[in-house]
């Protein structure tokens, strides 16, 4: 057995703890207060008796004991051990996996306080995972050290977030080792899905508390930081650089020289923003995982009106399944003769002239390269049509279609569409109001009316821009924080669009 010797203790390196490093070492530490050494009152060769199990078996009138909360967080086993020696002479043996041991049950009784939801953490480890997300939503991994997965593992944890799961990576105290392998352990399990910075906008900072910066041990104005994964608008993975566990259960990891952790009060508000995420779109991630998850390329039906979406460089399939959805409701409502799936073209490769009516959807920034942009402005100028959505209503993404539209038309304005506008005036359907969400409706105070922007080509819409989510709407099912449209509205919206595009 290998020995380090530390300021203050002893430390024993355990043969299940991996290759570590005494830098990545130094991440996995105990943290709180020491122990206290128990006083020795019996004189050697002392011992006391196993204490009777009870005798008299509870009767059948006595109190039950209530049913469990139903589970929420399952903190998995995984990596090794080290053993610490205190100046007082006890030993603390520290887990990778457990370094704060209340952290996830802390968690939820902060959330319990504030919103009145009860749910219970258990522990598990990856062998255990019945892949099922309904019986364990969320999966908390906690460390200092690198982390890493068999093959199997990171199967079993693909198919698990493909079924709706979502995964939290919790720093503990700031441990890069720990952050930087979460990530590329990530890239392994869905290399098709790569890591983003959630935006400061983004419903999982806003939920319980908007959430801008919080107070750590090294900053009394830290901006709040994760690193995410998205499967399709859902946020499926999370890694926080910044260590939570530790605010969690108000401890302090005073033996980590190099630690960067949250203080309590900023890494509750967090957690619980977190934990209501999860909950909220549990069953946003299960609609996701019974659609489509990849696009396939489509072509048109001479029979039907062709409907596409375009690629781009960006995060463009950021709602899968929704234009199906929407398509089926066209056809259900106004009965529009479509396929009842979207095709998918590059603006490159693709014969755009079949496909009079194309979708751009996305979360985040894009861009297209010149000869894409003037192919798709030739598109526009000989009849085509084109409709922009922005997914969950997120400012970068608003930025990027703004830009993207001033590249397009540099020689015209984007403006709102009035109410009075054709679009409205002779479409199937009246509105009386937004159709907003409670999140669209604070976003945009005081609106009163759909909020569609467009581009004209004379007396025509050539391009329809909604900086309001259409494509969640027409899901039907809840995304809280999400800057969309009701989804009654949503449909009857984009009925509307689409019927302008037919007749004009």
């Amino acid at each position: 057995m290998t020995k380090h010797w530390l300021i203050g203790g002893l430390l024993a390196l355990a043969c299940a703890a991996g290759a570590a490093g005494p830098e990545e070492d130094a991440f996995l530490r105990p943290v709180g207060q020491p122990p206290v050494a128990k006083a020795q009152r019996r004189q050697g060769g002392e011992s006391l008796p196993p204490l009777p199990l009870p005798a008299t078996p509870l009767r059948r009138s006595e109190q039950k004991h209530p049913p469990a909360p139903t589970t929420l967080i399952g903190k998995v086993i995984w990596g090794g051990y080290l053993d610490y020696t205190w100046p007082n002479g006890v030993v603390s043996r520290v887990f990778d996996w457990n370094m704060v041991p209340a952290d996830a049950q802390q968690l939820l009784r902060h959330l319990k306080g504030r919103s009145g939801l009860e749910y219970q953490a258990v522990t598990l480890d990856l062998g255990m995972l019945s892949g099922d997300p309904a019986e364990v939503p969320v999966l908390l991994f906690s460390g200092g050290r690198s982390i890493s997965f068999t093959p199997g593992e990171r199967a079993r944890l693909r198919k698990y977030l493909l079924d709706g799961g979502m995964v939290w990576f919790d720093s503990v105290a700031g441990s890069p080792f720990f952050s930087r392998s979460a990530v590329g352990e990530m890239r392994k399990i869905l290399p098709e899905a790569p890591l983003r910075r959630v935006p400061a906008d983004h419903p999982v900072f806003h939920l319980a508390k908007s959430l801008v910066a919080g107070e750590t041990n090294r900053s009394k104005a830290q901006p709040f930081e994760l690193e995410g994964v998205f499967l399709g608008p859902r946020l499926a993975a999370v890694i926080s650089p910044v260590g939570l566990g530790c605010g969690w259960d108000n401890a302090r990891p005073e033996l980590i020289a190099d630690a960067r952790y949250y203080k309590p009060a900023a890494a509750v508000d967090l957690g619980v923003n977190l934990a209501l995420y999860a909950v909220g779109w549990f069953d946003s991630a299960r609609r996701y995982a019974a659609g489509e998850s990849e696009a396939e390329p489509g072509t048109a039906n001479p029979e039907q009106v062709p409907f596409a979406q375009l690629v781009t460089d960006g995060f463009w399939n950021s709602d899968p399944g929704s234009g199906d959805r929407f398509l089926r409701y066209l056809g259900r409502n106004l009965k529009v003769n479509t396929s009842g799936s979207v095709s998918y073209v590059n603006v490159d490769r693709a014969e755009l002239s079949d496909y009079p009516f194309l979708f751009l959807n996305g979360l985040g920034d894009f861009t297209l390269e010149k000869p894409a942009l003037e192919k798709l402005r030739r598109y526009l100028d000989d009849g085509g049509f084109l409709l922009v959505n922005n997914t969950m209503g997120l400012a970068e993404f608003d930025g990027a279609a703004r830009r993207f539209i001033a590249r397009l038309y540099p020689e015209k304005k984007l403006g709102r569409i009035p109410a009075d506008h054709v679009l409205f005036t002779h479409g199937p359907y009246k509105f009386a109001d937004s159709g907003f969400t409670a999140e669209a409706a604070a976003r945009y105070p005081g609106e009163t009316f759909p909020l569609l922007y467009g581009v004209s080509d004379g007396d025509r819409l050539a391009l329809v821009y909604s900086p309001v989510d259409l494509a969640g709407g027409w899901q039907q099912v809840p995304r809280p924080g999400s800057v969309m449209y009701l989804s009654s509205a949503a449909g009857r919206l984009g009925g509307t669009i689409v019927t302008y595009f037919l007749t004009h």
